[in-house]
């Protein structure tokens, strides 16, 4: 979710979309966007010819002005503190790795521009309230 860039506590950042073959509506989402967002967004597209994911990550790491790269999927909404955590972490000839929470599909649906501006949809009781079973591996 692009919205969860726009409330990073760090903000000198650029966005590079690396697109394998959407249609013309995403074309149009981004175009509106932009007027909204504070950062840039850059838009790398190729025809879908079958999963080519690795050709167009290529094609975006080119379009990239940054020399620290961050890579993530368009279905994962960052913390606010995510690009800074990731710069304060940094060091020379290293990667950094991290993991992801992954919400069923109805929360996914429920979560909202002012959810992730409020930073409702981080917490648990927001989840659970939304219908997140409580497993143990979850509850830290």
């Amino acid at each position: 979710m692009l919205w969860s860039y726009e409330a990073q506590a760090f903000k000198a950042f650029e966005i590079v979309i690396a697109d394998d073959g959407s249609k013309q509506p995403t074309f149009d989402v981004l175009e509106r966007l932009r007027k909204d967002l504070s950062y840039t967004i850059i838009h790398v597209w190729q025809e879908d010819q079958g999963f080519q994911k690795s050709q167009i990550l290529n094609k975006a790491i080119l379009k990239m002005a940054s020399d620290y790269l961050i890579f993530t999927d368009g279905d994962c909404i960052p913390r606010n503190d995510f690009v800074e955590t990731h710069l304060k972490l940094r060091k020379p000839k290293t990667f950094l790795s991290g993991g992801y929470f992954k919400l069923p599909q109805q929360i996914s649906n429920a979560i909202s521009k002012e959810d992730i501006e409020k930073y409702n949809c981080f917490h648990l009781n927001w989840l659970l309230e939304r219908g997140l079973k409580k497993y143990l591996k979850r509850i830290s």
